[in-house]
């Protein structure tokens, strides 16, 4: 079951990720003052929670450095209402998505996608998911296209909140995690460092204390996983998977694959548009090549 959610994120992400920097996300929170990469990202993420503090922010975020939300939350509030923001990438989503899925509006299945997606969502366990459940709690949209869009932002947003529960629980904080997802070679060390505001010494430390545990090795300027090193990162992938388990054992495994496979095509014509930043880098995984 747990390689189906695996499957499932792997369309949820591209088509979630279209209200962070696409053109007209931009340009929607530009709209509300909303000018700096900083203030845009954590306003998205946090709006469906209200106008709560940096240290609220930091926690269920996990992996940033507390020093560098504090230095947008909670300020940002006092440029955009998050009501406004939550508007705003809706709006955007939706925008977007019909730009770069031509005919997606009347596609025979958009009405079904979003029912499934749907399903999901509402059997979801949303007991330690904080940013999953403020977003589930948002009103559901009558446009499919954008109904879609929520739904899978849901599931991204519980499956994060069920990421950084597991990688606590394997003893992993929150500057360490970053390393060990860097040495398995799934994104560059200097972007993971600098898109969550970690500073040298911190990020040093964290590295000193995984090279320390066995679990990394560092050598010419580069890293790698041990072999314990790839046992406690496979624990920590499969505890997030299993979290969704449930829900769609609920939905039916069947019918979950199918829109995995069904949506394929729109994911790689948002891999095309080239509008989801760093994910870019990860094209492989979005694509199935």
């Amino acid at each position: 079951m747990s390689n189906v959610a695996r499957e499932l994120w792997r369309v949820v992400e591209p088509y979630h990720q279209v209200a962070y920097r696409s053109p007209e996300a931009a340009a929607a929170y530009e709209a509300l003052g909303l000018s700096a990469a900083p203030q845009q990202y954590f306003a998205n993420r946090l709006a469906v929670l209200g106008p709560i503090g940096a240290t609220t922010a930091a926690a269920v975020l996990f992996g940033f450095n507390p020093a560098y939300v504090g230095s947008v939350v909670p300020a940002v509030w006092s440029i955009a209402d998050p009501r406004a923001v939550c508007a705003a990438r809706q709006e955007a989503a939706g925008a977007c998505l019909r730009r770069v899925i031509p005919g997606i509006d009347s596609s025979p299945r958009i009405e079904s996608f979003a029912a499934t997606a749907r399903a999901l969502v509402e059997r979801l366990d949303y007991a330690g998911s904080p940013i999953g459940a403020a977003a589930y709690d948002q009103a559901y949209p009558s446009d499919p296209v954008v109904a879609l869009w929520h739904s899978f932002t849901v599931l991204r947003e519980h499956r994060g909140d069920a990421h950084w529960r597991a990688t606590a629980a394997h003893g992993i904080d929150p500057v360490e995690c970053h390393i060990l997802h860097a040495a398995d070679g799934a994104m560059p060390e200097d972007l993971l460092q600098r898109v969550t505001g970690w500073d040298d010494a911190a990020w040093k430390a964290a590295t000193t204390r995984l090279v320390s545990r066995g679990l990394i090795v560092a050598a010419n300027e580069s890293l790698s996983l041990t072999h314990d090193g790839r046992i406690t990162k496979r624990a920590i992938e499969a505890a997030t998977d299993a979290h969704a388990d449930s829900s769609i054992q609920a939905v039916g495994v069947e019918r979950v694959l199918d829109l995995r496979e069904a949506l394929r095509p729109w994911i790689a014509l948002i891999m095309d548009a080239d509008i989801i930043g760093a994910w870019k880098m990860r094209e492989a995984l979005w694509r199935d090549e």
